[in-house]
């Protein structure tokens, strides 16, 4: 006898259902995936009870004949592809036509639909079978109803979490569909109360509103990027609004949503250094491409998909997220919920900050004097070459209550010439408005102003900044390194020379002449030339020990934490209580930094209070 057969229908559908349907959250994703691509304008679910009980779908979409309808529950039915090269250019939602025959196998439906150009139609299904087919209501568009999920599947419905949890997840799916979709207004209800409202007109910053608050889409950034086999479209939240985990990464391949680890870090990867490790960005970035190089036939719940050239679109994606960034003045203000619209303010006495008529000129390199920070302690570093303006210059006329501004021009930078001397070249904008120095608090944070407000800048996370840049961009550079007469002998503990003998050929990458000259001990006759301490021999020696206890090493990520590490070693500490010309050269070589908005590590170098939040504190302005 026989010991192969062919499955029934309604075991097959429950199959399917196991990997379609995973949980309440699954079949909302489906039934709006649906609607998206019946045309829908407007899309409006409710739930109870977190979807155990009900989920209810109402879309304005072009509906379902009628001689159709029947075949709705049947696997594999679907008018969204017909051979299979259409496999190969996906353009909607849907396509396997499983969703409706793996939720009509585990719950009870009822569905309500007509089409422009026939009979309205009503139909029950419970449990894979069809128990009514009857005349329904004449409205364009399709009604469906699913009532007790899992009813007939008793192991899937024991490991249904919690409720709280179940509901977390619709709402979750609503959002990234409204986000993907700002053209179509959905409505969220749960156990009848309305938690989420979009507007559907194609705004995509107000559905950022809509979902995040006010307060994060004022601080939301559009990118864009184009090139013939991508365009990249979506906005990114400023650096000073962080989330703990990915999930507000919010990624779209032709407008379906997607989760892909690798777009993710690229995303995160251009903020760089704007924000704190283990802390992730607020995103929403949509890739439009051709179909024919994505596929998105990988997985039941379609939203991990294959691209043909991801190493392509990652380093767009990158470098559009960090062009987007590098154009934004990164200053937090102390109270972002505070608008920044007009209001009639109390009359007070004020400060001028106006631009005096007689300015003094600047001169190229003042002598800083012999003072305890040494902010350009690093021979050769780019501060040595720039002219600095003079502490007279800056220096408020207190007589009048008048203090200069800056000039809105470039700087310029020396640069030689076959002569020998120093002529002006143009350089970009600088990045920081005019900011007045007025004094220190605890010897650590340096207290400014400007016309618009007050602002304070962490010294030590200034100079980490300023250091960093100077590392990450030196040790880039291949040089010819420092040669020693006398070589430094360095030894390590018996543990940890198994991992330098591995890690030799990546130091010398490095730039390091280092050779094994004991059982324990190591002779460095070389090091880079971007080692500039006063005493070199301990940085080789931390910089030796820092690699050994690194599991994985790569030379570029690890150009990266050296740079890190050796600015922060490097950088003036708290309670360094500096003068005022120390202050001004510091505040100089920030400005000049590619991104001086944040340290390494993410922190704020320099925040900003404004002159209306003052007034508000003192209530010199009345609500």
């Amino acid at each position: 006898m026989s010991k192969i057969k062919i499955l029934d229908p309604k075991i097959q559908n429950k199959i399917a259902a196991g990997e379609v349907v995973e949980r309440p959250s699954s079949v909302v994703k489906e039934l709006i995936e649906n609607s998206i691509d019946a045309g829908a304008s407007e899309i409006q679910v409710s739930i109870e009870e977190s979807g155990m009980k009900e989920i209810r779908v109402i879309d304005d979409g072009e509906g379902i004949e009628a001689e159709d309808a029947p075949l709705l529950f049947e696997r594999h039915a679907t008018s969204k592809i017909g051979n299979d090269y259409d496999l190969f250019q996906i353009r909607t939602m849907g396509f396997r036509g499983e969703a409706l025959a793996s939720i009509g196998a585990v719950a009870k439906v009822t569905l309500e639909t007509m089409n422009r150009d026939s009979e309205p139609v009503k139909l029950q299904y419970d449990g894979g079978v069809i128990a009514a087919n009857e005349p329904g209501k004449a409205r364009i568009g399709t009604d469906i109803t699913i009532r007790e999920l899992f009813f007939n599947t008793p192991a899937r419905l024991k490991y249904v979490r919690s409720l709280r949890t179940e509901a977390g997840k619709v709402i979750d799916i609503i959002q990234h569909m409204a986000l993907n979709h700002p053209a179509i207004s959905f409505t969220l209800l749960i156990d009848g109360r309305e938690r989420l409202r979009t507007s559907g007109k194609g705004d995509l910053k107000a559905v950022l509103a809509d979902i995040y608050g006010i307060n994060v889409a004022r601080l939301a950034v559009p990118v864009e990027a184009k090139t013939p086999d991508f365009h990249i479209t979506g906005y990114i939240v400023r650096p000073e609004v962080t989330r703990s985990h990915r999930n507000f990464i919010n990624l779209s391949v032709n407008q379906r949503f997607i989760r892909n680890f690798r777009l993710s870090q690229s995303i995160i990867n251009g903020y760089h250094t704007l924000q704190p490790k283990d802390k992730y960005p607020v995103a929403v970035i949509n890739m439009e491409m051709d179909p024919k190089i994505v596929d998105v036939n990988v997985h039941p719940a379609k939203t991990e998909v294959r691209f043909s050239k991801e190493h392509e679109l990652n380093a767009l994606v990158e470098q559009t997220v960090r062009e987007a960034l590098r154009e934004e003045t990164l200053i937090p203000d102390v109270e972002k919920s505070v608008k920044k619209h007009e209001q009639e303010k109390a009359e007070q006495p004020g400060f001028d900050f106006s631009q005096p008529k007689a300015k003094a000129a600047p001169e190229s390199g003042p002598d800083t004097g012999n003072s305890a920070l040494s902010v350009r302690e690093t021979p050769g570093s780019r501060s040595e070459s720039w002219p600095k303006v003079s502490g007279t210059e800056k220096r408020a006329d207190y007589s009048t209550g008048r203090s200069p501004k800056r000039e809105k021009a470039p700087f310029r930078k020396p640069a030689q010439t076959s002569t020998g001397t120093s002529e002006a070249e143009p350089l970009e904008q600088e990045k920081l408005p005019y900011l007045e120095i007025i004094g220190q608090l605890h010897g650590t944070y340096i207290l400014m102003q400007n016309d618009s407000g007050m602002y304070m800048m962490d010294q030590h996370a200034a100079q980490e900044r300023i250091k960093y840049e100077y590392y990450y961009e030196n040790i880039q550079k291949d040089g010819d390194g420092v040669p020693l007469l006398i070589p430094y002998t360095f030894e390590f503990p018996l543990d940890d020379v198994i991992t330098i003998d591995e890690k030799l050929h990546d130091l010398r990458d490095l730039g390091f002449e280092i050779e094994k000259t004991g059982t324990k001990s190591y002779s460095v006759s070389r090091y880079p030339d971007w080692i500039k301490a006063d005493d070199p021999e301990e940085d080789i020696a931390s910089l030796i020990d820092f690699i050994c206890h690194k599991d994985h090493f790569s030379v570029n990520d690890y150009k990266e934490e050296m740079s890190i590490m050796m600015s922060c070693k490097k950088s003036i500490k708290a309670n360094h209580y500096l003068d005022k010309r120390q202050m001004e050269a510091l505040l100089e070589e920030l400005n000049r930094c590619d991104s001086p908005y944040t340290c390494p590590h993410g922190r704020p170098v320099i925040i900003q209070m404004t002159t209306y939040e003052i007034e508000r504190m003192f209530n010199r302005i009345m609500k």
